[in-house]
Order: structure tokens, then C-alpha cells, then sequence
């Protein structure tokens, strides 16, 4: 299995096979204070499930990591998905699984880099980093 397409949006569906994403592939946040509450934002993701793993069941696990590989989520995203075999597909085949993960209120304790980490059957296909960087208020100087 192939992890084809891992990226960050502003808002993303996965609809009859297709991703429609908006404001995509960004990888830094600005936040005011800290900890900081991002509104909403959707990690999109789409597979490569060659023939013979169509017609079974594949575990799906998806975390928050900080720069020390410590999960940011109260729980990892946990599931299961199964892609059966379109008419035509032949040994050799590939079909493609697409997927988007929105999150609302989600909470960032600290400045610094932050990994989506995508495992499929135990196995880490990929990682999707973002920076949190912290922005200090503009104050005035009184002149």
C-alpha cells in the first residue's frame, strides 16, 4: 500500500472517490497566544491499494505528534476501511482510497513542529509536519 497524497488543508471531503480540498498544503500556523485552539483544519489523505490487499480489512491509525513524539490527541484517530475490486480490475491493479480527517478546536500546548502521523496496518506510511509558531502582539510605542 502506498500513501500517495498526505497534506494539510483548510477544509477538505473525500466524495465518491475524489478529494476536494481547499487552501491546501500549507505547513505553519501563526497563533497569538499559547496554548492556541486552530477552529478547524482537515488532513486529507489518498492510498494506493494494489489488488491483493482489495476485499480485506485494513487497520487505519492516524496521531499528533510534538517534536518529542508525543501524542498531542487525547486518542489516536483508530478505524478500519476495505476497498473492494471495481469491474475490470485485473491482478496488478491499483484503486485508490481517499480520505479527510477535520478537526475542530483542536488545542496546540506549544510553539514548535507537530507530526500527523498516518499508519495503515501497523506500518507508518507517511508524516504531514506543520509548524506552530508563536506571534507576538504588535504594541504601540506611545510616539
Amino acid at each position: 500500500m502506498q500513501l500517495t497524497t498526505f497534506l494539510l488543508a483548510d477544509h477538505a471531503e473525500a466524495v465518491n472517490g475524489k478529494l476536494y480540498v481547499t487552501g491546501g498544503c500549507w505547513n505553519a500556523i501563526t497563533v497569538s497566544q499559547l496554548p492556541a485552539v486552530h477552529p478547524h483544519f482537515t488532513v486529507a489523505a489518498a492510498l494506493n491499494v494494489p489488488w491483493q490487499a482489495t476485499n480485506q480489512e485494513h487497520s487505519l491509525r492516524l496521531d499528533l505528534v510534538d517534536a518529542n513524539g508525543q501524542s498531542v490527541l487525547d486518542e489516536p484517530l483508530q478505524g478500519h476501511f476495505e476497498t473492494g475490486r471495481p469491474p475490470g480490475m485485473r491482478v496488478g491493479d491499483e484503486t485508490i482510497v481517499v480520505m479527510a480527517f477535520n478537526f475542530n478546536g483542536l488545542s496546540l500546548p506549544a510553539a514548535g513542529t507537530y507530526d500527523f502521523v498516518l499508519e495503515v496496518d501497523g506500518t507508518e506510511l507517511g508524516r504531514a509536519s506543520f509548524k506552530a509558531i508563536l506571534i507576538e502582539p504588535m504594541t504601540s510605542t506611545g510616539q
